[in-house]
């Protein structure tokens, strides 16, 4: 799917740095609390998840492909005493990345986009998303940045058409058309047995989601889904939900 969200790289590290600090914030004297969309996670729970995340691709910098599970592990391990091991991961893996510059080849689990500019919209997202699990968590909720919401739902809609996505039962996916509308931009998703295709843009559609970005943010991310409408056909709607959260 080609996109017309993505941002500047100056804009993914300046939004995730301040995703970043939202997240400690929340953190500071959370650590024990739950986290309501990560069943059976605390807060810091959460924060080691976000940065083994870093540090996993600080790894995949290094080697140049997907490090193994013993060599993520390891190198995990190694900086589980460091008081301010998310800081410290979030600024080596940004210098990691400003080694290169965006077009520069790196792993991906994305065959159409093997690039570091990969990586910068991948982190700057998952560092938004944790936050405000986090900030859920601290009863703190703030909303993500509306331009960085619409190109997550942008990203994680792509994902949903990559082949290790395309699992379970798909025998009822008979070309549903599913509107997602977040105002300023708008996809229509498709289901089919052959997969799914995503485009910009509108048209008839069985069924639709409307809301503010970061509410189709979080409905996109598996998370809360307050402040959505939905409409249409039900079941169509709920086969794309149940993918969603499948991967």
């Amino acid at each position: 799917m080609t996109s017309s969200t993505r941002l500047t790289t100056a804009q993914y590290r300046e939004l995730w740095m301040q995703d970043l600090e939202r997240f400690v914030l929340a953190q500071t004297g959370n650590d024990a609390s739950a986290v309501p969309t990560c069943p059976e996670w605390s807060v810091a729970d959460l924060a080691d998840h976000l940065a083994g995340v870093y540090e996993h691709k600080i790894l995949l910098l290094e080697t140049g492909k997907f490090p193994s599970r013993v060599d993520t592990a390891a190198f995990h391990e190694a900086r589980r005493s460091d008081p301010d091991r998310l800081r410290h991961a979030a600024t080596e893996l940004v210098a990691a990345l400003s080694a290169h510059a965006d077009h520069d080849p790196a792993p991906t689990f994305m065959a159409e986009d093997q690039t570091i500019g990969f990586w910068w919209r991948r982190m700057a997202l998952e560092t938004a998303v944790h936050r405000t699990d986090a900030e859920m968590a601290s009863g703190s909720r703030t909303p993500v940045d509306a331009a960085l919401a619409v190109d997550g739902i942008d990203e994680l809609l792509w994902f949903a058409t990559a082949p290790w996505s395309t699992v379970g039962d798909r025998s009822t996916w008979v070309g549903q058309r599913i509107l997602v509308d977040a105002g300023v931009t708008t996809w229509v998703v498709t289901l089919d047995t052959e997969g799914i295709e995503v485009d910009h843009g509108g048209g008839a559609c069985d069924a639709a989601i409307a809301g503010a970005p970061d509410a189709l943010l979080q409905w996109a991310a598996g998370r809360w889904e307050d402040g959505l409408v939905r409409s249409g056909d039900g079941a169509a709607l709920e086969l794309l939900e149940a993918h969603l959260r499948g991967f």
